[in-house]
């Protein structure tokens, strides 16, 4: 296994879910957008969440970071408690650098890629490592070349983000995620800002790390990428998990109405 995955050994021999959502709800002022999530991702699993706008699919993600806090329920990543600490039977909400140092574990790519645009592309890989890890920067860079050239962009090292096409930058910043060597990849629609023609190149990466054993989480509408890669397909309908299973299960026979009106309408690419 590449190096830059190797942290999975240790999370796929714990015998406990990568990730574990006990009853999580979220509130956006009067708006609850989670209604009781309850869901384990196992190490090495690739999991699809699919459904309408506005379903919970996102802030779900979110919260696995603490880029949004719970606000009932309990939520943990390989056996640690997200944002939080647990002292007798109260929740005490962790510190800003407590937070920001979990986080490190967890690489997270968006619909936009938010490279910084005064950096190349190794530029963009190696700062994260350099300063926030405090790694060397020669084994920085020499690592931050092999994920270049991993995602098939070894000959844009120093490019800048404005001379990059949106799959090209979309890559780059799954290099950035993966440099930090995470335990867990979140894809919020990773595709969804992207030209039809540049979504392949993008999909053909996360199919790569799916295939090496990255533990990941995706947020996505490409059903036929769904169907290829996940282990397990959720449908997330009004803040609730509404069905779960296999990839043949959801999307070949679905349940109910709902997920079938959804499938129909989005189609497969």
């Amino acid at each position: 296994m590449s190096a830059d995955t190797a942290p999975l050994a240790t999370a796929a021999t714990s015998g406990r879910p990568m990730v574990e959502a006990q009853g999580v709800h979220k509130w956006f002022g009067k708006l609850e957008v989670l209604q009781g999530i309850d869901l384990e991702v196992q190490p090495r699993e690739v999991m699809c969440l699919i459904g309408p706008s506005g379903s919970g699919k996102s802030t779900f993600l979110r919260c696995i970071n603490h880029l949004e806090k719970v606000d009932a329920g309990r939520l943990s990543v390989d056996g640690a408690l997200v944002g939080y600490r647990e002292v007798g039977n109260k929740l005490h909400e962790l510190r800003d650098r407590e937070v920001a140092k979990a986080r490190q574990d967890i690489g997270m790519v968006f619909q936009r890629f938010n490279l910084f645009p005064h950096m190349t592309a190794l530029g963009n890989v190696m700062e994260a490592p350099i300063k926030v890890r405090r790694e060397p920067k020669g084994e920085v860079r020499a690592r931050a070349e092999q994920l270049l050239e991993r995602v098939g962009l070894s000959d844009k090292l120093a490019s800048y983000p404005a001379q990059l096409s949106g799959g090209q930058q979309q890559r780059v910043a799954i290099a950035r995620a993966l440099a930090m060597k995470p335990k867990l990849m979140l894809f919020d629609e990773p595709t969804s800002a992207l030209d039809p023609e540049l979504v392949g190149e993008v999909l053909e990466v996360m199919r790569d790390l799916a295939s090496d054993g990255m533990t990941m989480i995706v947020v996505t509408h490409e059903m036929g990428f769904a169907r290829r890669v996940a282990d397990r397909i959720v449908f997330m309908d009004q803040g609730v998990v509404a069905e779960a299973g296999p990839p043949s299960t959801v999307l070949e026979n679905p349940a109910t109405a709902r997920l079938r009106q959804f499938i129909q309408q989005v189609g497969e690419h």
